[in-house]
């Protein structure tokens, strides 16, 4: 019997999505992105502890800096992670690299107004320019919850987020995408983690921690 879905390799796994067979590649690399398992799956909930075992492992290995955010801005993270799950649900082509390009503009701006200068950077690529506005709206609603971002005012008495621990929460998001481009095995790994990582029905979760 073959799989349902490449009709090339062999179907060893019932697929209750399908409601038939499919190959174990398909399950592994189409789940929760091109199909829409239930939460009661149980290659679902087996292949999320081992992509959670490895990104655990991968914040192990992340500098004293980068783990300081993490326990710090736990919160903001997630936000961010959050929303890069979802745009990958919703765009299949967003890459890893999509998302570290977009951070390094977003990055220019913030350590820019750090100097003393408020300049806005953008991307000519409309792609990364989308990802980069949508990054910078969560930011700033962490940093002037009262709604002062469009004016790029930030009222002390009200911000969550310092400018400087902004830089930090981005550099960590970049560093972690940058992780899983250095294995060279996928070009989305990071953006397709945090995918699958959220159940389907929309709670957000933490960041998964160590």
């Amino acid at each position: 019997m073959k799989c349902v879905l490449c009709d090339q390799r062999k179907a060893k796994r019932f697929c209750p999505a399908k409601n038939d067979f499919i190959c174990a590649q398909c399950c592994g690399e189409k789940r929760v992105l091109e199909i829409d398992c239930p939460e009661s799956c149980a290659y679902l909930k087996s292949g999320r502890e081992r992509e959670n075992e490895d990104f655990g492992n991968r914040l192990r290995r992340m500098d004293e800096k980068t783990q300081q955010s993490l326990v710090q801005h736990q919160e903001t993270l997630a936000q961010l992670e959050y929303f890069l799950g979802r745009d990958r649900l919703s765009d299949r082509t967003l890459t890893d690299k999509d998302v570290v390009e977009a951070i390094k503009v977003l990055l220019e701006t913030y350590r820019t107004e750090d100097k003393g200068v408020l300049y806005e950077k953008t991307s000519d690529d409309l792609r990364i320019e989308a990802l980069r506005r949508e990054l910078r709206k969560i930011i700033e609603s962490w940093r002037n919850p009262e709604g002062e971002q469009a004016r790029g005012i930030v009222d002390p008495k009200s911000t969550r987020l310092q400018l400087g621990e902004a830089i930090v929460c981005l550099e960590t998001i970049k560093s972690l995408a940058e992780s899983y481009l250095e294995d060279r095995g996928s070009r989305s790994g990071y953006v397709d983690f945090l995918a699958r990582l959220f159940p389907r029905e929309g709670k957000r979760s933490s960041i998964v921690m160590p």
